[in-house]
């Protein structure tokens, strides 16, 4: 059995997730490779396997070449608990005709396919797949090189895959940030157009030297910088984990070298941040975060359907009442003890997009000062700091439109609507803050409105499709109206200067038109 070196146990909530162990598989175009792992210590409690396969241009071949190799690594380890599967982007088109639809449809439908290839035969406990960048990233940050709390505790990470395709996934604070519009941009849609000595359905990078290498090289290096420039508020560390045959050839060492990636290099050294390489330690690293991965779902998809029989898309958080409170608090109440530690309440809050430092938190929450919390505790700090907040705060785009329509507004609101877009990673919207509950203050007749744009996957189409959101913070000054609202201005950045100029001008200007109507 392989204990992996260097362990280091530095999330906390890998010691207290709802399973232990998990099957971590990685799919490749021309294999899939597996093993059960204990994802407290990163163990492989059994040895290895690996069935060979090919993949081509037939999707419905294919799709029963894959169900076979899944199915054959399931019996070998005769699992029916939590499986990891990990995807190439190359794997995932090969299971599904048609490019033109989301990530996240595509990914949706990739899962399904596989999850119905593994049920055909027997039952299993839980199945996630995703992209295999988003196993190389928590490999990375848990057992890899950057599982020191010191480099990612309150910093945003960025990790990408070097393969045929490149993958891209941001950590901020150590968690992974959902519905980043990195997996829209680049790990779905951008072909990375990286060109392969072995034909279409196989990746063998350019040798050294060869012809063609340098522009190969020239290709990679546009593609990583426009990925690290198009972050809106700058990374603390990026991480380059060569895969697939790249990570087995020398070419990785050449391409890695201080005199490459020069586009790159400056832009992440311009951001005050630092590029690493990731170390080739284990082809069984990728299955290793991959299982990882599929426990962190199995814990938010038990959250979340706790959650789900109190809230509904059409809620904002500041309307939900006492009773859905009640279920709230009840549901992350496990022992049934009518008390709550801080970490509990904590991590329920982020499922509904309420971002808290843990000890900010507890100071707020406990106030009498016992270590845990009541629920008469927990109404309090709600009614204080949610229901009477003058800012609404919310992850759904439907929530949204529930206010923007609403000709009626509650607390004797304006017919304008000032909408911020956030996204969690983002530094500058972060800075903001204290500014936004100060002007929400200022200008009370204006309803003030948060929507975390990678809260959901409807809030990140919302805010990317419909409202163009290509910086933030983003903001949309809005009048309401039950079409849907009339957009009055939109600016993004955090300048002060620039907002409350925006802002008095849709002022003067909503004035002005009321006194014409008058």
């Amino acid at each position: 059995m392989s204990q992996h070196p260097g362990f280091c146990s530095t999330q906390v909530s890998v010691s207290e997730l709802p399973k232990v162990e998990a099957l971590g598989i990685e799919l490749r175009q021309t294999s899939g490779y597996a093993a059960p792992v204990n994802v407290q210590t990163g163990e492989l409690v059994r040895e290895p396997f690996r069935i060979k396969h090919e993949l081509g241009p037939d999707v419905q071949k294919n799709i029963q070449t894959i169900a076979g190799t899944l199915q054959k690594l399931k019996k070998h380890f005769g699992w029916n608990k939590v499986i990891g599967c990990s995807v190439t982007k190359a794997v995932m088109e090969s299971l599904i005709e048609g490019s033109n639809e989301s990530y996240y449809t595509r990914r949706a439908k990739v899962e399904t396919i596989l999850r119905q290839s593994l049920a055909k035969r027997s039952q299993m406990a839980f199945f996630h797949s995703d992209i295999h960048t988003v196993g190389a990233g928590y490999h990375e940050l848990v057992w890899g090189d950057s599982r020191s709390k010191d480099v990612w505790r309150k910093k945003t990470v960025l990790v990408c895959t070097l393969g045929r395709n490149i993958g891209a996934i941001l950590f901020m604070d150590g968690r992974r940030v959902r519905n980043s519009p990195l997996n829209e941009l680049y790990t779905s849609n951008r072909s990375a157009s990286l060109k392969s000595d072995a034909g279409e359905y196989k990746f063998v990078p350019p040798t050294p030297g060869s012809e063609g290498f340098d522009e190969w090289v020239e290709t990679l290096d546009g593609y990583l910088a426009e990925i690290t420039n198009s972050l809106p508020s700058g990374i603390d560390r990026m991480v380059l984990v060569p895969t697939g045959r790249m990570a087995r050839t020398s070419v990785a060492e050449v391409i890695l070298a201080s005199d490459q990636l020069a586009k790159t290099r400056q832009l992440v050294a311009d951001r005050g941040a630092d590029l690493v390489v990731a170390e080739t330690e284990s082809e069984a690293n990728i299955i290793r975060g991959t299982a990882l991965d599929a426990i962190f779902e199995l814990q938010v998809n038990q959250a979340q359907r706790a959650l789900d029989g109190v809230l509904n898309d059409s809620k904002i958080l500041q309307h939900l009442s006492t009773v859905q409170l009640h279920a709230i608090f009840d549901q992350m109440d496990v022992d049934g003890d009518g008390s709550l530690e801080p970490q509990e309440i904590n991590r329920a809050l982020t499922l509904l997009g309420i971002d808290r430092d843990l000890e900010r938190l507890l100071e707020e929450l406990d106030t009498t000062q016992d270590g845990v919390v009541s629920f008469d505790e927990f109404l309090a700090w709600w009614r204080k700091n949610i229901m009477e907040a003058r800012c609404v705060v919310t992850t759904s785009a439907k929530a949204w439109q529930s206010i923007v329509t609403n000709v009626n507004p509650p607390m004797n609101f304006g017919p304008l609507v000032l909408l911020k877009v956030t996204f969690t990673f983002c530094r500058s919207c972060r800075a903001f803050e204290p500014k936004w509950r100060k002007y929400s203050d200022q200008y009370k007749d204006i309803r003030f409105v948060e929507l975390v744009g990678n809260g959901t996957v409807g809030a990140m189409e919302f805010c990317t499709q419909e409202l163009g959101v290509k910086a933030s913070p983003a903001f949309f000054v809005f009048r309401r109206g039950t079409d849907g609202g009339q957009l009055v201005m939109s600016w993004t950045g955090a300048s002060v200067e620039k907002f409350e100029t925006n802002l008095d001008t849709c002022i003067q200007q909503e004035a002005e038109r009321q006194a014409c109507d008058a």
